[in-house]
């Protein structure tokens, strides 16, 4: 990206400067690189074949198709531009607890579709993306318990229940308001952990049918502005994929570090309310995307007058007469009032305006202009040197 951009000015150097000043916008370019390096970094290199279907602010859905008819999905999901993951899960049936391995309680979970997850969401907020199965499960006992651990809004929901399974397989996924992280999971680690919201799942090459074409549910992270934190999430989803597939296809999108979660028919995606991939499994956890747009607040409702007694309303007139007029708003009584009382003056409102979230790597043509300036500057220095 750096060298196009800076290509493109070189170009325009070439045609209006002689070469003796090619050395001063070459410092300005990449004065201009080293200033905005979001700008130029921030591009996401797609892999062939997968092509941009559904998006919103800081949120990116990107499909891949296949002769067989079972696509590959894959979410971007940018934390540091006001995207947002959260944890969503079933009732939680406190019958039969036991402590967790990993702290808390082992707790059971009932299950749902993937489409309830969607409208519990959609009922919260409206920016409401997509939802994703979440980790794995046990499927023999309804209601059913989770094997490794969950904490949602820094409460641990569930302490797991394995134990010797996958010995040095296990992973968790911390997630921070704008980064994230995969880990080793050990209990000291997730009791250590300052994340807020934690969902543990495996490596790539645990033994989950590695070799079949079944649902795949991956999920990574990359560091897309390379300053060294996690800021962008990546959410792999299909019907039919390898072990490896999975893991290779958020490689290719930029991930350095990836987890299993929940596979096979547990797989399923919905976006935007459209069923991208449905089974009739009920699940008892699950993963929302939210788009980073700005929430509308809430509209701030006028507080009712409590009623006053007789003697006090007496004295009102007066006082509200010499508020009105010295703000300039003379309150008329209400003439078919009984004697003593007057019409309350109308509550005003204050709305505050949400503010807009403006990111530096979104600002496409603020460097430019000022570029243009500079170039345009040392036009003048040009002359003015000649001159002597």
């Amino acid at each position: 990206m750096n060298r196009v951009v800076q290509g493109f000015f070189l170009m325009i150097a070439n045609r209006f400067y002689p070469a003796f000043w090619k050395g001063g916008i070459i410092l300005l370019l990449h004065l201009f690189t080293l200033s905005f390096p979001q700008f130029v970094q921030a591009s996401l290199a797609l892999p062939d074949g997968f092509k941009l279907i559904r998006s919103s602010v800081g949120v990116q859905l990107y499909r891949k198709e296949y002769p067989s008819g079972f696509p590959d999905y894959v979410q971007v999901i940018r934390l540091d531009r006001g995207a947002e993951v959260r944890l969503l899960h079933g009732k939680v049936n406190h019958q039969g607890v036991t402590s967790g391995v990993y702290g808390g309680l082992d707790v059971r979970f009932t299950s749902r579709s993937v489409l309830q997850y969607w409208d519990e969401i959609i009922s919260q907020t409206s920016r409401a993306f997509c939802v994703t199965n979440g980790q794995f499960f046990y499927m023999y006992e309804y209601p059913t318990r989770l094997p490794f651990p969950l904490k949602v809004d820094g409460k641990v929901v569930s302490g797991g229940y394995s134990k010797g399974e996958f010995a040095d397989q296990k992973l968790m996924l911390e997630l921070w308001k704008e980064h994230a992280d995969i880990r080793p999971l050990t209990k000291v680690d997730f009791q250590k952990s300052t994340a807020p919201n934690i969902v543990g799942g495996l490596t790539e090459d645990a033994r989950k049918s590695p070799q079949k074409y079944v649902g795949r549910t991956f999920i990574g992270v990359a560091d897309q502005n390379r300053d060294g934190v996690y800021e962008t999430l990546l959410i792999f989803s299909t019907q039919a994929a390898r072990q490896r597939d999975a893991a290779e296809t958020l490689r290719n999108f930029g991930a350095e570090k990836v987890m299993m979660l929940d596979g096979g028919l547990s797989t399923q995606l919905v976006c935007q309310g459209k069923a991208y991939i449905q089974t009739e499994r009920l699940i008892p956890q699950a993963i929302a995307v939210l788009d980073g747009t700005k929430p509308y607040l809430k509209r701030l409702q006028p507080k009712p007058t409590p009623p006053q007694p007789q003697h006090e309303m007496n004295q009102i007139p007066s006082q509200v007469a010499e508020l009105a007029s010295s703000e300039g708003r003379i309150q008329s009584l209400d003439t078919g009032a009984p004697s003593g009382q007057v019409r309350p003056l109308p509550t005003k409102t204050i709305v505050e305006e949400p503010i807009a979230r403006v990111h530096l790597s979104d600002v496409l043509l603020i460097p430019i202009p000022i570029l243009f300036f500079s170039l345009f500057l040392i036009a003048i220095l040009r002359r003015v040197w000649m001159r002597f």
